[in-house]
């Protein structure tokens, strides 16, 4: 009770006191993908990713979950690393160097202990194998593919192309099309970094594993979005386990536009129609509909007034994916009231984040724009108003 109504008071507060306009500047360099602060935040991430982050800096109660978000520091700002080496041009040398700095690190031992101590084996070795690893698996795919997509003769060519495979073979084997985390329960949100990193190693190597990527976003649609929302947690025959709720959806709309750019649009779509709150210029994802409700989690970070943290920050990559200036402005806004970003000219830190904070949001405001639809091209080229 205390912790909610400081939490709440903070939050009144800093809507009240912080004129929205203040906390916008930047948002649309930043959109345009053009701004100097994204620029400092990525010098900061690099600096937190070679000084090497410890399991300690995050004290989430849970040795498993401080060993996750270690890697989920460096899989995050691969990404992150990998989108800016695309999209400029003069800083791909030094991009791609800090992200294959951090791929190594997610494929050491020290990077693969959450899932092996899960599991009781290890992700690489077991590639045979018929168990899912989905956390690790798909998502050390999804920053290996990326390299693949962008460095020809990529150095992780061999591991990535054994991976993808025991992917694909994994999807294609599951009845519900779902790939377990942990043994006896899934998270579509982890199943679409498998896809996303299946369709990306596709793009990079020619490959073709369409039959896998279309039976998970078939059943994607068929079973487990609700009101156009993402099922949170499902058990391995698809049973759900957890409300549709906005972290997934928003991160799963990133990772599966490496895929299906459709289902992409269409989980951005709901989560903004049924989630998306604009509070006196600040923009937020809710966690939970309205009329539904629950509590906050690993996943979801704190939530509130029904405000997702992590949906909040999650929902900047679709925002600027798929052209929704106004909405990543708002959470470009509400990130820069409660992260508290320190900005020493040289770098640019969020207090209230740390290493998997600052990496998180690089990768959301980095994401790379995607193709308009098909029939918004043909309006486009038809020269329709």
């Amino acid at each position: 009770m205390v912790r909610g109504a400081v939490a709440l008071s903070w939050l009144v507060a800093g809507i009240a006191l912080v004129p929205h306009r203040i906390c916008k500047r930047g948002a649309d360099a930043a959109f345009d993908g053009a701004s100097p602060e994204v620029s400092r935040l990525a010098d900061s991430v690099d600096g937190w990713t070679r000084d090497a982050v410890t399991e300690s800096q995050f004290r989430t109660g849970s040795r498993r979950f401080d060993q996750e978000w270690y890697y989920g520091t460096y899989m995050m700002a691969a990404m992150a690393f990998g989108q800016l080496a695309a999209q400029r041009p003069e800083e791909r040398a030094a991009r791609i160097a800090a992200m294959e700095r951090c791929i190594d690190a997610l494929l050491a031992p020290r990077g693969r202990a959450f899932d092996a101590e899960g599991w009781g084996e290890d992700p690489i070795d077991s590639l045979a194998g018929p168990h899912g690893h989905a956390a690790y698996l798909g998502y050390t795919n999804l920053a290996i593919s990326l390299h693949r997509s962008l460095v020809p003769g990529s150095r992780y060519d061999a591991i990535g192309a054994r991976i993808t495979e025991a992917l694909a073979r994994r999807v294609e084997a599951s009845p519900s099309a779902l790939v377990e985390t942990y043994p006896g329960v899934t998270f579509p949100v982890d199943t679409a970094a498998v896809v996303g990193s299946i369709g990306l190693a596709d793009r990079a190597s020619g490959g073709d594993h369409r039959a896998a990527i279309a039976k998970y976003v078939a059943a994607i649609r068929a079973h487990f979005m609700v009101d156009g929302l993402l099922v949170q947690i499902a058990a391995p025959d698809g049973a759900h386990l957890d409300a549709a709720r906005g972290s997934g959806t928003a991160l799963a709309s990133y990772f599966v536009s490496f895929a299906d750019v459709d289902l992409a649009r269409d989980l951005w779509t709901g989560a903004k129609r049924a989630l998306y709150t604009d509070v006196a210029g600040f923009g937020a994802l809710r966690e939970y509909p309205q009329g539904a409700s629950g509590g906050g989690d690993i996943d979801s970070g704190p939530i509130v007034l029904g405000l997702g943290v992590a949906a909040s920050g999650f929902a900047m990559a679709p925002a600027r994916m798929f052209g929704d200036r106004e909405a990543f402005a708002g959470l470009w806004a509400t990130a820069h009231l409660f992260g508290a970003p320190y900005d020493d000219g040289k770098t640019r830190t969020h207090l209230t984040g740390g290493p998997i904070g600052d990496a998180i949001l690089l990768a959301m405001m980095t994401a790379t724009p995607a193709p308009p639809p098909p029939s918004a091209m043909l309006i486009s080229k038809r020269g329709v108003r």
